[in-house]
């Protein structure tokens, strides 16, 4: 796969060639149970969903050029992680990343990517496997990343009534 990370913010993007050791994806809705005298069953209503994405990547590089790129995009991911500031240091966007390239990430919308507010990212380096060395340089030939995050549910404002998902989202009957 071809893992793309676009921040919402500023427009910057990073790829990586990627190799997926690890997916979930949870969805857990905010339930209120409300329980009366004399009725025996509780009143349950439902306030909103929760979409909570966790996947562990690994990239490999090959040769020098691939290493430095993968380096350099690492650490633009992590400044991904921060809100877009303006000259004062106030934040002018939040900071949600769009992420594309892994078809299980998809949100039902067109535009075949999901918007995350990354939680947390957590990268190692697997000595074993060796590095890439050059004059004063040291990059690893893998690199395994792990990404905790929310999803942004998309809204669907064309309909009458905001629904979750689009209403030509494919149906199951």
């Amino acid at each position: 796969y071809v893992l793309t990370f676009k921040h919402s913010g500023t427009g910057h993007s990073v790829s990586f060639p990627a190799i997926i050791d690890s997916f979930s994806d949870t969805h857990s809705p905010v339930v209120n149970t409300k329980v009366f005298a004399g009725t025996p069953n509780p009143t349950i209503t439902q306030g909103s969903t929760g979409r909570e994405i966790s996947f562990t990547f690994k990239v490999l590089s090959a040769s020098l050029e691939e290493a430095r790129y993968n380096t350099q995009s690492t650490n633009m991911l992590l400044q991904m992680m921060y809100p877009k500031l303006s000259v004062r240091g106030r934040p002018v966007s939040d900071p949600y990343i769009q992420v594309s390239g892994f078809g299980m990430l998809r949100d039902g919308t067109s535009v075949g990517s999901t918007q995350l507010i990354i939680q947390n990212i957590t990268y190692s380096v697997n000595p074993d496997e060796g590095f890439i060395m050059a004059k004063g340089e040291l990059h690893p030939i893998s690199l395994t990343v792990d990404i905790s995050a929310i999803a942004i549910l998309p809204t669907d404002y064309d309909s009458e009534a905001p629904q979750p998902y689009p209403s030509d989202y494919p149906r199951y009957r």
